[in-house]
């Protein structure tokens, strides 16, 4: 192997276990602003209990969407690397694969940064959204259905991957099966959306799409932190 090889190989190596060591401290974000952060709404409060709840977690929200956007860098890195882990390793097989798992990770990101700003716009001029009830839940709602939207974007991202890597063996065939489950569950969320946004039977849809997405998310990025360009 010449210098310039192995030069370029140390390269990939280096950014494929940045990748997965990114898309672990997105996750850790994603859970600590998700599972402990975040305070939702009370249950159709009343105007007064509106306005407390939105001058009570104002500074919370301000913190919760910083670290959103820290969290979509994470797994902007994170694409970055799974497609040199995938793709550019060894060869060219399953390199279009990968180019579906890119544009899913821009589709999925540029929604949420969509998301995350119309919360922000909610946060940052809640005295006004607080004597108008209708415009928060408006806005409440319109960022639910961006979410389904997301969950869509990501088994897209998921299952690019998943495909590229089973294609051209850089990843284990169990975690391209659990890409390809989670994928399903994804796109199924997206079909029965109407049902998920009235809390109907297809809620459990979605909930099988996010953990099985986080547990995949997960999967790759520690064989990517502990294998490299390997």
């Amino acid at each position: 192997m010449d210098e310039a090889t192995q030069s370029t190989r140390q390269q990939e190596d280096r950014l494929i276990r940045i990748g997965g060591l990114a898309v672990l401290v997105a996750l850790a974000v994603h859970i600590f602003v998700n599972g402990i952060l975040k305070k939702f709404p009370p249950e159709n409060p009343s105007l007064p209990e509106l306005r407390d709840y939105l001058t009570a977690e104002a500074s919370t929200w301000a913190i919760v969407h910083g670290l959103k956007y820290l969290a979509l860098v994470g797994l902007v890195v994170f694409a970055a690397a799974v497609y040199s882990r995938t793709c550019r390793s060894r060869g060219a097989l399953g390199a279009g694969w990968g180019v579906v798992g890119l544009l899913g990770t821009a589709i999925h990101v540029t929604n949420a940064m969509i998301a995350n700003g119309i919360e922000i716009m909610a946060f940052y001029d809640f005295t006004l959204l607080s004597e108008e009830a209708s415009l928060f839940w408006l806005l409440f709602r319109t960022v639910r259905v961006l979410f389904t939207a997301e969950i869509v974007a990501w088994g897209v991202v998921i299952f690019g991957f998943s495909m590229a890597g089973f294609q051209s063996s850089t990843l284990p065939r169990w975690i391209s099966a659990l890409g390809f489950f989670g994928a399903t569950a994804c796109m199924v969320s997206g079909v029965f959306v109407v049902s998920i946004l009235t809390e109907g039977w297809a809620t459990v849809l979605i909930d099988v799409a996010a953990l099985t997405g986080l547990a995949w998310f997960a999967c790759v990025g520690v064989y990517m932190l502990m294998r490299g360009e390997s």
